[in-house]
């Protein structure tokens, strides 16, 4: 705690500092410095550098974050002649890998006119079932010129991690190439085709248990991976911005263990076994997705249906949920200026496609959300969503059978006293869940009321305050209740035309079992045009009225600078 209050200290000081002299005034910008020299028009650098340090303590023998982080990141942007730019995306923590993957990354993306490039660390899409926001550490190319599509990217998306024989990574590596014609903001029709595969040498085979009395060499824990995807994907925009149909259909060749016994499929194309080797472990399926979209002065429809066959995998997609067939379809309108706006949406969705499990489990939502704007100072959300799962069996032993009905509403209104600005919004929830998975004489309801209301007064220029509260109550079936009140003041503040801001909250929350006090303060300062730096400090304690479990409390103050190159 002296070090986050000596921290503070030294902000206040440094802030006095500045402000005795007209600092915020100046321009340190690289930017601004360039153009004493070059015309804007010939080079340009934007972006931004920062550092940011943060310290961590808690008396809980459990600690929720290290006791120390600092991060460093640049991200500059340099453009030449309004038709070429270069940007730089930096960023290194101390926060390590450990047993995951590493956060560090470094990358760099040219741009031109008709086409960029990426070198590094980046992420990249395809499409949602081909290669879908992974992380790479290579190199990519995207091209455009006229009505073709061309891209092309590879390089590592998993990094070796030797632990034991469970959680160990292979270092996994990725290729993808897409062909296409037409326009993405227009119309286009595209071919995706991604290779990848694990490195079965980057995890030393002593943390396996293996058996080589086998034909092949049988492992126990984590095994290396092979997946082949090919997919056609379009986008098609049938009557200009009104109607546009999205589809996308991908095969999956997936391998789980590259180790495993190699087998014959018949009908397998020549290529695909060359560059693969069919196997015991090996899957062969596909997943597709359809979308129509219908948009139209005040009303607007849209249909989509999917499915994800359970033989499908693809590990150029952070992650994905086979065996899953689902249809969703909304409604919505916008009358009187957008006075009144709702929508209505219905979904279903389900398992077990080809009938291999003992039940198939079924979902449905129906939803309804209605805004009410009567007048400019007044805004009224009503929500309602139903949700039903349940499957076919009939043993109370497995029977799944959940209903919840959530009923939301708040109410927002800005007004005027003594020429004093506030805003206030209230709202209430209701949710309901029934289980009926198992006989009982009573019925499994469990009941969550939900009332809070917030006041955001701005009292002049310079501040303003924001008191509020929630209630939460739990009711059971067998009539246990928990109630959990919560209270909060916020109190902010603006100087030196806004240069400087800071804010204060306060809050505590009680329940049956724990009282929570937490405060937290953050400033924020741009002493120059083109710098700004950043405090917050954070201080809480967990309280257990049990007094089973000690008591903690847990101390967070971090100090951050930016600058706008």
């Amino acid at each position: 705690m002296k070090r986050i209050l000596l921290v503070l200290i030294v902000f206040i000081s440094f802030v006095k500092g500045q402000t005795s002299s007209d600092s915020t005034e100046v321009d340190l910008s690289i930017t601004n410095k360039l153009n004493d020299y070059i015309a804007p028009s010939i080079f340009t650098i934007s972006g931004e550098a920062g550092v940011y340090g943060e310290l961590y303590s808690t008396n809980s023998e459990i600690k929720r974050r290290p006791s120390s982080t600092g991060r460093i990141f640049l991200r500059p942007t340099i453009q030449f002649f309004q038709n070429f730019s270069m940007s730089l995306d930096l960023f290194l923590s101390t926060e390590g890998s450990g047993y995951r993957q590493n956060i560090n990354r470094i990358a760099i993306h040219p741009t031109w006119s008709w086409g960029t490039a990426h070198v590094g660390d980046f992420n990249h899409k395809f499409s949602e079932y081909s290669i879908n926001s992974v992380s790479i550490r290579g190199a990519g190319v995207e091209i455009y010129p006229g009505w073709f599509r061309f891209q092309i990217i590879g390089g590592q998306t998993k990094q070796p991690i030797i632990a034991n024989k469970y959680n160990s990574v292979y270092s996994q590596y990725l290729a993808g190439l897409k062909i296409g014609v037409g326009k993405k903001e227009s119309s286009y029709f595209d071919i995706n085709l991604v290779a990848a595969t694990d490195d079965k040498n980057s995890i030393p085979n002593s943390i396996f248990v293996t058996d080589t009395t086998a034909s092949s060499v049988s492992q126990s824990g984590v095994t290396p991976k092979e997946n082949i995807l090919l997919g056609l994907e379009t986008n098609l925009n049938i009557v200009s911005n009104i109607l546009r149909f999205k589809g996308e259909i991908t095969g999956s060749y997936f391998t789980n263990d590259a180790n495993a016994e190699t087998v014959d499929f018949d009908g397998l194309p020549q290529f695909v076994g060359e560059m693969f080797h069919p196997r015991t472990t090996t899957n062969v399926d596909y997943a597709f997705n359809t979308a129509l979209d219908f948009r139209y002065d005040f009303f607007d429809a849209n249909v989509m249906f999917s499915q994800v066959n359970p033989g499908f995998q693809s590990l150029g997609v952070v992650s994905v949920i086979n065996d899953k067939r689902k249809f969703s379809s909304g409604i919505g309108f916008k009358f009187l200026n957008n006075m009144l706006m709702f929508k209505i949406r219905y979904d279903h969705q389900n398992d077990n496609l080809l009938n291999q499990k003992a039940f198939t489990l079924s979902r449905n939502t129906i939803g309804f959300i209605s805004i009410i704007r009567p007048i400019s100072e007044l805004s009224i959300i009503i929500n309602v969503i139903k949700n039903d799962m349940n499957n076919d069996s009939e043993s109370d032993t497995t029977k799944i059978d959940n209903k919840i009905l959530s009923i939301n509403g708040n109410v927002s209104y800005q007004f005027d006293v003594m020429k004093i600005q506030n805003s206030v919004m209230i709202g209430y929830s209701n949710q309901t869940s029934n289980n009926y998975n198992f006989y009982s004489p009573v019925e499994n309801k469990i009941t969550v009321n939900n009332f809070f209301a917030n006041l955001n007064t701005t009292i002049d220029k310079h501040w303003s305050v924001g008191p509020g509260f929630s209630l939460v109550k739990i009711s059971s079936w067998t009539g246990a209740e928990n109630q959990t009140l919560s209270l909060n003041l916020k109190v902010n503040n603006r100087l030196f035309s806004s240069k400087l801001m800071n804010t204060l909250m306060f809050s505590f929350s009680q329940s049956e079992f724990t009282n929570v006090y937490l405060v937290n303060f953050q400033s924020s300062f741009r002493f120059t045009k083109s710098d700004e730096i950043k405090l917050k400090l954070r201080y809480s304690i967990t309280d257990y009225s049990n007094n089973l479990t000690p008591n903690f409390w847990e101390n967070i103050a971090s100090l951050g600078i930016i600058h706008k190159l």
